[in-house]
């Protein structure tokens, strides 16, 4: 639009003069004398008529071109430190305004990435461990949750603590329950849940927690503790790790999955008793680990994103049921970890045995679909609502 006036503008004053230019276009006769010299001196080029540069032809402060780069050597060797901090850091002469001219001349800035992108790039990362290979381990109160507090008032035998292990890899949740939050139950569903995957044939490497107490957080002040990490460290040979203090987002699989559980299952289920709640909770987390499509996970189920690392897992591995901790703390307080005679892991009950196809055994010898089911929910767990009505 400029442009187009400023060409008509030469035009009319070559016509009819500056004067009669400047009167007809509303501007002064300095302005129509200017860009009628410059389309005259062009030789009537267009260009003539575009806006030229104010800025100084030269700049004594500018800085050197040695100076500049300086600053592109040191950005190249520290990526994540800005224009101040190069210039505080690193002790370079230009100015900050300078340095942050010279790197977004280079382009060598870095945008801030969004919360999405950040998502993503955690999801691919998430994508390259081997299942099971880390497992996030956390606690849930089960005491500020309305609809249940009330049934645990009338009923004081249900749990008071919630014990969740997920796998980041294939989202997969093994859960425990418990009347009290200690470091006792912490170890004992640890060794549960590790000597499990391990008979199953899946090696944890990370188990990650937050700073507790109950996940040996007091070994900081109590030295040589045989608390949590003496389990997860010295009897299962894996790599015990705390987050970083405050950083739940570090935990975000396993508290992502504790607030699916109040709405999915807490606030819908009604217990008559203590074994009723341990029966619905193993149907559950069997439902969630093998039928449950998680958006996240590019709508697949766990037991789907497991047979696609590997095609012959056995299914057995989600036939693990809610673990009642009181009473595996109880047999551990009579029986030695260690000792030979106990064939079922860390006191835990039989796995029930789902059919695979071909009439063989989940779990059982022979044959390459071994542990293969059809039916995602054994008949143990047939009173599942959720695979009844098909709900949620």
């Amino acid at each position: 639009m400029k442009y187009n006036e400023r060409l008509r503008l030469v035009q009319h004053a070559c016509e009819h003069g500056n004067k009669p230019a400047a009167k007809a276009f509303g501007c002064t006769v300095k302005t129509v004398r200017k860009w009628t010299r410059r389309w005259k001196e062009d030789n009537h080029s267009r260009v003539s008529l575009q806006d030229r540069s104010r800025a100084p032809r030269t700049c004594p402060h500018k800085a050197s071109p040695q100076a500049e780069q300086a600053i592109v050597r040191a950005r190249q060797k520290a990526p994540c430190l800005g224009a101040r901090r190069l210039k505080r850091d690193c002790a370079l002469a230009p100015s900050e305004g300078a340095i942050a001219r010279v790197l977004r001349q280079r382009g060598l800035t870095q945008r801030r990435k969004k919360k999405y992108e950040k998502k993503r790039d955690m999801r691919e990362m998430k994508a390259k461990l081997r299942p099971f290979e880390q497992l996030q381990v956390d606690t849930k109160y089960l005491n500020d949750i309305p609809y249940y507090v009330e049934q645990m008032a009338r009923n004081p035998e249900l749990p008071r603590f919630e014990y969740t292990a997920r796998c980041p890899r294939t989202g997969a949740v093994f859960l425990g329950f418990g009347r009290e939050l200690s470091e006792a139950l912490a170890c004992v569903f640890a060794a549960a849940v590790l000597r499990h995957l391990g008979r199953c044939g899946h090696r944890t490497d990370i188990v990650q927690t937050d700073n507790g107490s109950e996940y040996s957080g007091m070994e900081r002040v109590v030295r040589h503790d045989r608390g949590f990490t003496h389990v997860v460290r010295d009897l299962f040979k894996a790599t015990h790790r705390f987050i970083p203090p405050g950083k739940k987002n570090h935990q975000a699989d396993v508290e992502s999955l504790h607030e699916r559980i109040e709405a999915e299952f807490l606030d819908l289920e009604r217990f008559a008793s203590r074994k009723e709640f341990f029966t619905k909770a193993s149907a559950w987390q069997l439902w969630w680990n093998s039928t449950r499509k998680n958006g996240y996970k590019g709508d697949r189920t766990p037991h789907q994103i497991l047979l696609e690392h590997d095609a012959d897992a056995a299914a057995k591995v989600w036939f693990l049921p809610a673990l009642d901790l009181d009473a595996l703390m109880n047999a551990r307080a009579q029986r030695s970890l260690d000792d030979e005679d106990n064939q079922r892991g860390y006191y835990l009950p039989a796995l029930p045995e789902g059919r695979a196809k071909g009439g063989r055994r989940a779990g059982g010898a022979g044959g390459r679909r071994e542990g293969r089911f059809t039916n995602p929910c054994p008949q143990i767990f047939a009173d599942c609502h959720r695979c009844r009505l098909g709900r949620l």
